[in-house]
């Protein structure tokens, strides 16, 4: 009995660690699921196709606010490749997910791609203070596009992705069309990614 009890304690302290590293919770909405699996929409249908879907209206087309207090929406951008992902500065999966989302800009910025952070504030639904996501965007030397993303906003992620963690990443091509759905972090999810954006970016 004892061995049993030893053996439950390891393994809900092993699940705590292993959800620590792929996603942290975020902000509530009335759309729940706690699987963490990553979809990956391009693995699903040849590059080129014109059968991927667009991103929805309501992501598209929301108005976003800038750390400097402009605003744009993603629809706006058509033309390039994005790589939308939402984070918070006090999620751990988001934080080590940073270099490589650094990495990605570096490599194809000049290419007509970008990567869009936006921010869902504490976790909890109220906003993180600017002058907190500034010192973090410098500590942390983010090159890549930083905004501010409302409830309404995230929620919209939550319903594209029908889960309820961050980082949350989408890649949205040239013609504004969903390619992939990235959720949570770790060595698996970063490299699909990589992989995906080249091939969209080859297109």
């Amino acid at each position: 009995m004892k061995q049993l009890f030893t053996y439950l304690i390891t393994f809900a302290a092993l699940a705590v660690i292993f959800s620590a590293m792929t996603g942290c919770g975020g902000v509530q909405s009335s759309n729940t699921n706690a699987n963490n699996t990553a979809t990956n929409a391009s693995a699903q249908k040849q590059p080129g196709s014109s059968d991927y879907p667009p991103l929805a209206s309501g992501l598209a087309d929301a108005e976003v606010a800038m750390v400097d207090g402009t605003k744009f929406k993603i629809s706006d951008k058509k033309g390039k490749v994005l790589l939308v992902n939402i984070w918070g500065t006090w999620c751990g999966p988001c934080i080590a997910e940073m270099p490589h989302l650094i990495e990605l800009q570096n490599k194809h910025g000049e290419q007509g791609f970008e990567v869009i952070g936006l921010n869902i504030g504490d976790g909890g639904g109220s906003p993180e203070p600017l002058s907190d996501i500034k010192e973090f965007v410098a500590k942390q030397k983010l090159n890549y596009t930083i905004a501010i993303a409302s409830n309404a906003v995230t929620n919209q992620f939550y319903l594209i992705t029908k889960q309820q963690v961050v980082p949350q990443t989408i890649l949205v091509d040239r013609a504004g069309k969903l390619r992939g759905v990235f959720v949570g972090g770790g060595p698996r999810i970063f490299s699909s990614m990589k992989q995906n954006v080249e091939k969209v970016m080859a297109e």
